[in-house]
């Protein structure tokens, strides 16, 4: 009789442009898996092409979760993404199958294997988020970074100087509870619990990343961006939607609108693109038990890397 190898869980993270999904997919076809989404903008329904959501063509069969699921509209948080990823992993297990977990946004690798606040206080204040992002932008984060200092010394000697969004949590935290973060995961008011997975990073020099980033956004003018801002503007689309605030789509509806060309456009779109992956590449970098992956090896040797990995135990920790 032969023995099944119980279910696995891998964590596929990595900047924008680096090739994770057909990574992804080509796992999923070799080890009987299915891909579930850590994307934060992918998720809204209707935002296909500036999203970069995964077509038929590139899943080639394979099961993809969390994907155009929810109304542009609605708010979705690292909360609901981690409670929907667990019931999608759970399912996925339960039906003997490898669950690949792929995105770019490193939060929700992060909350997925560190935990997250239980506290009610804790709850994110997305007023006080706004103000301490614009004050970020106003002067780089000098003013937000000597403020968590002296607040929080402990956090702030954690936190890498220049990451925007765990300074501002951070501060968001503190001004929402009246406590350092330090201090509530001192107290444990923390979930925290063993998250056995096999976690691995792709990744590529950064010069080659922004090329690579920079002909995607292109690619997307071409597959349709600037149409489908046209098309959601038609069926109700609205500034203020959680939806929006993905990269590129204020740009494209400024263009829909007349008020800008598509040329300014695509190059503000590739500059926000290339911001954001670099603030990727900090949140990964402090991201224990991963193996790095060279996107630019051949596919055949980076899939034989983890195929040796996945012969030992999955890493445990925090």
């Amino acid at each position: 009789m032969s023995i099944l190898p119980p279910p696995r869980t891998i964590l596929l993270a990595g900047p924008t442009a680096t090739g994770k999904t057909a990574l992804a997919v080509e796992l999923a076809r070799r080890l009987s898996g299915e891909i579930v989404s850590a994307d934060s903008m992918q998720v809204y329904r209707g935002f296909t092409v500036g999203t970069a959501q995964p077509t038929v063509d590139e899943l080639r069969g394979t099961v993809c979760h969390l994907v155009g699921c929810i109304a542009p509209d609605h708010a979705w948080n690292a909360a609901d993404w981690r409670r929907a990823t667990l019931d999608c992993i759970a399912d996925i297990h339960q039906r003997g199958k490898t669950a690949i977990v792929a995105g770019g946004t490193g939060l929700y690798f992060k909350v997925l294997t560190q935990g997250l606040f239980e506290t009610p206080g804790a709850r994110r204040s997305p007023e006080v988020r706004r103000r301490l992002e614009a004050e970020w932008d106003a002067d780089g984060g000098a003013a937000l970074r000597e403020r968590l200092a002296s607040v929080d010394s402990e956090t702030s000697r954690r936190v890498h100087p220049n990451d925007r969004l765990r300074v501002v949590r951070a501060l968001e935290v503190h001004e929402s509870t009246g406590s350092p973060l330090s201090q509530l995961h001192a107290d444990g008011r923390l979930e925290r619990r063993p998250f056995p997975a096999h976690r691995f990073v792709l990744t590529a020099p950064r010069d080659e990343l922004y090329r690579r980033i920079d002909r995607r956004v292109i690619e997307m003018v071409r597959n349709g961006f600037v149409e489908e801002v046209r098309s959601l503007l038609a069926s109700g689309l609205r500034e203020d939607w959680p939806a929006m605030k993905a990269i590129g789509y204020a740009a494209m509806l400024d263009v829909v609108r007349g008020k800008r060309d598509l040329e300014d456009a695509v190059s503000e779109t590739q500059k926000l693109s290339r911001q954001y992956a670099k603030r990727q590449m900090v949140l990964l970098r402090q991201w224990p038990g991963s193996i790095w992956l060279d996107a630019l090896q051949d596919a055949e040797k980076t899939l034989r890397v983890i195929e040796i990995a996945l012969e030992f135990p999955p890493y445990s920790g925090f």
